[in-house]
């Protein structure tokens, strides 16, 4: 890709580096890769994993009550979503965890303090400013590095350890003469030239994508609609590299669906599907490397079990989350289910959770990075009696 190419669809303040003066990603022991995923919405956990064998879900979904024909039928009861029917392919390989009825420590229906709660991993949302990402990289063994591919730092990865962001943006035509000139502008300032020769280096190792991504709508957090795809191959693009990062954070909004949710091809379902089209491409783009990489899917709470009188659904508790990767023990669904009936409810509305967040992320992280339960604790400090779910990885 030639600079012309590369500036055409990408904003020079769209690249930036958090305590590095350049993009410098250092080779960690072992080829482990991480990347997680936040839907910020919070999305509906009973539409895109379905409890087919509850006889409260019926009752309690009515109209927007999915057929099991629709579904694609897993085990133990549960169902995905029409449109995660290309996690259908992970699911078969044996590279799938559905997980339900799960929730952050903390009971709120704020997106605000659920999504702290979600990206610092701490019990409440007063507390260290650093998200459990960050801290993660402090806690491995040798050197390492994270980048965001987001429009700023998201919270999970802010902290003491340096990382870079990346997002596209629409600028028109560059022509060289014009960055060759910017290049003698910056060459004696090392605070403009760094970042400019770094936002080059990362527009290399992300190829095509950015032109794939660089057009109207490429500001802002990254949206569902449409945009998963080249967001999480553009994620490849980075990690898939012997000197690429080692951990990676994406996110996606537009998953608060108070209205017209919809049921097979409606607009919840829609964005589903093109979550799960952008991690198939994600594992083609990583190639060898995907041997040694996990994924995790999460959102800061679930939905009502009942629909509300629009058509779609509110805040709620517990939902459903995945784990995607070769290192992953078997494709499994997750859930000590507690039930829909009304008695079962949390607060007479909502998912009861039974599974923590932390318990989760913990056995992940571990499983991936060959960590030890201490340095585990330390990720998600005031966590010590929460047992890491270790079992879930090889």
């Amino acid at each position: 890709m030639d600079r012309r190419n590369f500036l055409n669809t990408m904003c020079l303040g769209g690249i930036a580096t958090f305590a590095l003066p350049s993009v410098s990603f250092a080779r960690v022991p072992g080829d482990g890769r991480f990347m997680f995923v936040l839907l910020r919405g919070g999305f509906d956990g009973l539409a895109a994993l379905v409890p087919t064998d509850d006889p409260g879900y019926v009752r309690l979904r009515g109209s927007m009550a999915f057929e099991p024909s629709s579904l694609i039928l897993l085990d133990h009861g549960f169902g995905l979503a029409p449109g995660l029917a290309p996690l259908a392919d992970f699911w078969e390989r044996g590279e799938l965890l559905a997980i339900h009825a799960m929730a952050i420590p903390y009971r709120t229906r704020s997106h605000f303090d659920g999504q702290a709660i979600l990206e610092t991993g701490l019990g409440n949302p007063n507390g260290k400013a650093d998200g459990w990402l960050n801290r993660l990289l402090q806690v491995m063994d040798g050197r390492k590095s994270g980048i965001a591919v987001a429009a700023g730092l998201p919270r999970s990865l802010s902290g003491e350890h340096p990382v870079t962001t990346w997002s596209p943006a629409q600028l028109g035509v560059v022509d060289d003469a014009y960055l060759d000139r910017l290049h003698r502008l910056y060459q004696h300032d090392p605070v403009l030239l760094n970042p400019f020769e770094a936002g080059l280096q990362l527009g290399e190792m992300v190829g095509d994508e950015m032109s794939e991504m660089g057009g109207p709508g490429g500001r802002g957090r990254n949206a569902a609609g449409g945009r998963a795809t080249p967001v999480l191959r553009a994620a490849a693009g980075f990690l898939a590299r012997p000197d690429g990062p080692n951990v990676a954070a994406v996110e996606f909004s537009g998953w608060d669906t108070h209205a017209n949710q919809g049921l097979v091809g409606g607009p919840l379902d829609r964005q589903l599907a093109q979550l799960a089209e952008g991690l198939v491409a994600f594992r083609e783009a990583m190639g060898d490397f995907w041997t040694h990489t996990t994924v995790v899917v999460m959102t800061e709470f679930g939905r009502t079990a009942r629909p509300n009188g629009t058509g779609g659904t509110d805040h709620g508790t517990a939902g459903a989350g995945f784990v995607l990767g070769p290192r992953v023990s078997s494709s499994r669904v997750l859930a000590d289910w507690p039930g829909l009936a009304d008695g079962e409810l949390y607060e007479g509305r909502d998912l009861r959770p039974t599974l923590d967040t932390r318990a989760v992320l913990k056995g992940v992280v571990a499983g991936t990075f060959d960590l030890t339960s201490a340095q585990a604790d330390r990720i998600f400090p005031g966590s010590e009696g929460v047992r890491g779910a270790w079992e879930l990885m090889r």
